[in-house]
């Protein structure tokens, strides 16, 4: 299996399939409600919403790093801010994450097997080295995306305790 096929196996496996480490994307944020997603259950921590348009956003830093940008912030930001909390924005949300996903996918799709594993370097002047290759940085995408759906799921269950 060449690398740019096992990182999209990875890719959909912890987005929708079986992931080793326990539930996927889909399953985990499946049935989550608005009014859960925006719940915040401490001072001082993120919100399953926050935590979404988190992961989208360095999703699209990632497609673009993929693409041969350079290795920079989110162009929406580290942690953009929810603007509302309603149904159809969260149902908005989703989709951009979704979106998200289907762009990086198709990038890593039409990168030659070669060009995955070359270096990302940095946006601005020098441009130096990151010492990240596009696959590199895939890879930490996945393991970024584990890391938050843990998050996710706890912030789930503990929504759905108290009342």
């Amino acid at each position: 299996m060449s690398l740019r096929a096992t990182l999209t196996h990875r890719l959909h496996d912890t987005w929708h399939g079986n992931p080793w480490y326990g539930d996927s994307s889909e399953k985990i944020l499946d049935g989550v409600t608005a009014a859960e997603a925006s719940r915040r259950v401490a001072p001082d921590t993120h919100t399953i919403w926050e935590i979404v348009l988190h992961m989208t956003a360095w999703t699209e830093a990632v497609a673009a790093r993929v693409r041969g940008a350079g290795a920079k912030a989110p162009e929406r930001g580290d942690w953009p801010k929810t603007q509302t909390d309603t149904d159809e924005a969260w149902v908005d949300a989703l989709n951009q994450l979704k979106t998200a996903r289907k762009q990086l996918l198709e990038e890593i799709d039409v990168t030659h097997e070669e060009d995955i594993q070359i270096h990302v370097k940095n946006h601005t002047p020098p441009f130096k080295d990151t010492g990240i290759s596009r696959a590199g940085t895939v890879n930490g995408l996945i393991e970024h995306d584990a890391y938050h759906l843990g998050q996710i799921a706890l912030l789930k269950r503990a929504v759905r305790a108290s009342p």
